[in-house]
């Protein structure tokens, strides 16, 4: 049904555009000289040409003949026919060459438009990402590599499009501003990622402006899974009165996992294992299944294994239990949190 709705929204696009350049009118104006030099060849040819027979016969020649396909099967047989064909070939060759050029360079103006950021979004159940850096271009790999139809937007102020791929994205604009906003189909959308702009001055200004685009965010789409990164742990109480879900504070991130490296040899692969999706096995996220619920964590556990993935916790009332009890009873509304090389369910 959306993609029905898609087709219908990109139909009507292209009507516009066409319009807009004349298209129809150019279109309209040649079928017109068409069906004139038709009737006139008829009225000329008439009586005199065996092949006509019918002034459907004529219109099937001028119809052939402008677009110089020519098959031959009906010709002109008086100077009057052959001076109408000659200007129908003339006349025709300029006109379907100018039809064809026009239609093509809406298509051309509309991949260029694309790739400088200024086409509006009108899919949905898409995920916005705000910013452009090495770690945007990370993301968009692992979420291409999670699922390869998966819509992904990027929103930065750019001089183009930095990935080239069908299903990314780019509009161009301050993401601070309702239009741009708009223009992503924000509202619509099921998830967004905010990156810390580290172009600016220090880290209050890039906290700052985070916060100001998770508020724009949160404001035209309430219930949307806002993602931020967090440049400086003191402001973590203006995120979350900005309704972003879930904060990110990059340097203490980086710092507990390489402590954790260097106390156990293993921890570094096993994170870069579960990190990626490009090898080994990921951690993955599924709601109850209703054949879950009223059963222990451990029956549940057991299930898991025998179909290759290993439970680890669950997700409850916007916390996370990481091996719970064992005699943990499952609710409806869990998730569970489980590590499998692939989803299982």
């Amino acid at each position: 049904m959306v993609e029905i709705t898609n087709l219908t929204i990109y139909i009507r696009k292209l009507h516009i555009s066409l319009r807009a350049t004349k298209v129809y009118k150019a279109i309209l104006l040649v079928i017109f000289f068409i069906v004139i030099s038709s009737v006139l060849f008829y009225l000329i040819e008439n009586n005199k040409n065996p092949n006509i027979n019918s002034l459907w016969d004529a219109l099937w020649w001028g119809f052939v003949t402008s677009t110089t396909v020519g098959y031959g099967d009906i010709y002109p047989t008086t100077q009057f026919g052959r001076i109408i064909a000659i200007s129908l070939m003339i006349i025709g060759i300029g006109s379907f060459g100018f039809s064809t050029a026009s239609i093509a360079s809406v298509f051309v103006e509309r991949n260029l438009k694309k790739g400088m950021g200024l086409l509006d979004v009108n899919f949905s159940n898409h995920i916005v990402i705000f910013g452009w850096n090495y770690q945007a271009k990370s993301i968009i790999e692992e979420l291409l590599r999670e699922d390869e139809k998966l819509k992904i937007v990027l929103v930065a102020n750019i001089s183009h499009n930095p990935y080239d791929n069908n299903n990314v994205f780019y509009i161009k604009g301050d993401p601070t501003t309702d239009n741009v906003l708009e223009r992503a189909n924000i509202k619509h959308a099921k998830s967004a990622i905010v990156l810390a702009d580290r172009s600016l001055e220090n880290s209050e200004m890039i906290d700052a402006r985070s916060v100001l685009i998770s508020l724009a965010i949160s404001k035209i789409n309430p219930n949307i899974h806002l993602v931020s990164e967090v440049i400086d742990q003191k402001n973590l109480i203006h995120f979350k009165r900005a309704n972003v879900n879930e904060t990110i504070i990059s340097t203490q991130f980086e710092s507990k996992i390489m402590m954790r490296c260097a106390l156990y040899k293993g921890v570094s692969k096993a994170i870069k294992e579960l990190l990626t999706n490009s090898y080994g096995n990921e951690i993955y996220e599924v709601i109850v299944d209703k054949e879950y619920i009223g059963k222990t964590y451990e029956r549940i556990a057991i299930e898991f294994l025998n179909k290759g993935a290993t439970l680890i916790g669950i997700y409850r009332d916007n916390k996370v239990f990481l091996n719970p009890s064992k005699t943990t009873i499952l609710k409806e509304k869990d998730n569970l949190i489980y590590i499998a090389e692939d989803k299982i369910i």
